[in-house]
């Protein structure tokens, strides 16, 4: 459950669209300047995205990756499980081979508690969130600069 570096070019990747003015098309190459990012690696995760609906993605002049819905009805776990599939509750953390609700190993009851605590709070955080908290830390950072 740990994401993956995929995720994190994800999210960095679609943070960056969610900044965009509405309807602004960007190419794969692009975002991967834009957000220090290897471009081959990112391409996949934006037609990944593409194919779960999270980005709409034109060809040609003029085309290129833009969000496929609203910023604020993306949530992180969507994002997440658009990337690395679905979070699963069978995984073992000490990877042990059978983990389950009646063969635990040590970690079991509060992994389990974990994931679900963790998938519920993926499920209602949106990008629009993050894109606004990041928002509000520039601006500080702006604000505590000029005092400087």
């Amino acid at each position: 459950m740990i994401q993956s570096t995929a995720t994190k070019y994800a999210l960095r990747a679609l943070c960056h669209l969610a900044e965009q003015p509405p309807a602004t098309r960007r190419q794969a190459r692009e975002i991967a300047a834009e957000v220090d990012v290897p471009y081959h690696y990112l391409s996949k995760i934006l037609q990944d995205l593409a194919k779960k609906g999270v980005l709409a993605s034109t060809k040609g002049p003029g085309g290129g990756f833009e969000l496929g819905v609203g910023a604020a009805d993306i949530s992180l776990y969507r994002v997440i499980e658009a990337v690395e599939g679905p979070i699963s509750d069978e995984e073992c953390m000490l990877g042990l081979e059978v983990c389950s609700d009646d063969a635990q190993c040590p970690m079991h009851t509060y992994w389990k508690r974990f994931r679900a605590d963790f998938r519920e709070r993926m499920r209602s955080i949106s990008l629009a969130d993050v894109v606004a908290a990041a928002e509000k830390k520039r601006r500080l950072r702006e604000a505590v600069a000029l005092t400087v």
